[in-house]
């Protein structure tokens, strides 16, 4: 009921957005005045001439990202200058600017996550001007919510997402026969099978965190962690709910202390995804939450044998590891290239890209996995688990409370050794 009452609500600032932009007179300004038309927007990006694109990632996503550029360029007329690199480092030259009092900088669009967005924004950052509702593509993102919020935290129409991560339990076919299919049965596995279960650091490593939030929702259940913990943010109300016994019979902390007792060398941590995905391509560990597109650049560079690799969402769902996407900074020397350069990136054909050449992640538009190419490369590649099999929650985890989780988990769990 909540995620439907979300989702009427961000329609509805949707269509005051709308009727706000078709109306010249109201207000709304983009980086020069109005913004009558997208056709406007495509020939003053056309007369600023280049682009500045910060993104981060692993090594698979730079080469990804970089095969994009040479096809924008030849569509659009618009040199793309692009920066790979830290999006803490990103964040941080941003803050130095606004501290230094530069008015313009060199940074037009910037590919990120929501904790870091949402530090941006709160540091004044951002170009705070709903662009999102500026592009055309962003209408055919999956969830009209999310062009709102990115992990339950506000983002008001600056930013939009780009790909879809995914986290899911990665078990080996040869050695597991029957895998713990629901959040129920994980405990009684990993006791069963002592050393052959670890996640993450969540600090190193997105599927750890994605682990620790879709756990905490499993432990109190679904309808109490959202009624109780939806916006606005309460950090105290964060730290009662993980020390409570939930209907499980655990406390969140009280469950990962039992837990780790039976792991892969209990009290170690794999420090990242690819550390947790090392331990599982040498048969160390059988079991553990792992990114999709994590298994698939590890089976494409022939580091991890296909033949091993199960990939499943345990009932009753795995939460989306995240949407990442893309922001404007306040001082963006050229926010109308940016926003035609975003509008490309949500493109069918960049989205179905994503799918079938970057591999391992879903498109953030509609249509896309319907595709008859798409649905016949998912059939075929071992590195993809069904779209109808993750349920909601999905893009409604909460990102300040993850932050949350995270810090506390350090002090609880890995000092605890």
């Amino acid at each position: 009921m909540r995620n439907k009452v979300i989702i009427f609500v961000a329609l509805i600032v949707l269509l005051a957005v709308i009727t706000a932009m078709a109306d010249t007179s109201s207000g709304l300004t983009g980086p020069q005045g109005p913004i009558p038309s997208w056709d406007t927007v495509v020939q003053m990006a056309k007369q600023e001439g280049s682009v500045s694109w910060y993104a981060y990632g692993a090594e698979y996503d730079k080469l990804y990202f970089e095969s994009l550029i040479p096809k924008f360029e030849k569509q659009y007329g618009i040199k793309v200058n692009f920066i790979f690199g830290d999006w803490y480092a990103f964040l941080q030259k941003l803050l130095a600017e606004k501290k230094a009092g530069q008015s313009v900088g060199d940074m037009d669009l910037v590919f990120t996550w929501s904790i870091p967005f949402n530090e941006a924004w709160n540091d004044g950052v951002v170009w705070k001007y709903p662009w999102s509702y500026v592009i055309p593509n962003a209408s055919n993102i999956v969830d009209a919510y999310l062009l709102q919020y990115t992990d339950m935290i506000p983002t008001n129409g600056a930013f939009v997402p780009f790909i879809w991560w995914q986290v899911a339990f990665l078990y080996n076919k040869q050695m597991v026969k029957n895998p713990p299919q629901s959040w129920d049965d994980l405990m009684a596995w990993v006791k069963a099978n002592p050393g052959k279960f670890t996640y993450c650091d969540p600090n190193a490593g997105g599927s750890g965190h994605t682990f620790l939030i879709t756990l905490s929702q499993w432990l109190y259940g679904y309808d109490r962690y959202y009624n109780s913990m939806g916006l606005p943010y309460n950090k105290a109300l964060g730290s009662e709910l993980w020390n409570t016994v939930g209907p499980k019979g655990y406390s969140l902390w009280g469950y990962l202390k039992e837990l780790q007792k039976y792991m892969y060398q209990p009290g170690f941590y794999p420090a990242g995804n690819s550390a947790a995905i090392s331990l599982f391509s040498k048969g160390q560990v059988w079991l553990e939450p792992q990114w999709l597109d994590v298994t698939a650049s590890w089976i494409k560079q022939g580091l991890l044998d296909p033949n091993i690799v199960g990939l499943y969402i345990p009932k009753p769902t795995m939460d989306a590891g995240g949407m990442d996407g893309l922001f404007i900074p306040y001082n963006a020397p050229h926010k109308y290239a940016a926003m035609v350069l975003a509008n490309y990136l949500l493109s069918n054909e960049v989205q179905t890209g994503i799918v079938l050449d970057r591999g391992g992640a879903f498109p953030v538009v509609t249509g896309v996995m319907n595709k008859p190419e798409v649905i016949q490369a998912i059939k075929t590649q071992h590195y993809w688990v069904p779209l109808d099999s993750v349920t909601n929650p999905l893009w409604l985890r909460s990102g300040l409370y993850m932050d949350e989780l995270m810090k506390d988990w350090t002090q609880i769990i890995a000092k605890s050794q």
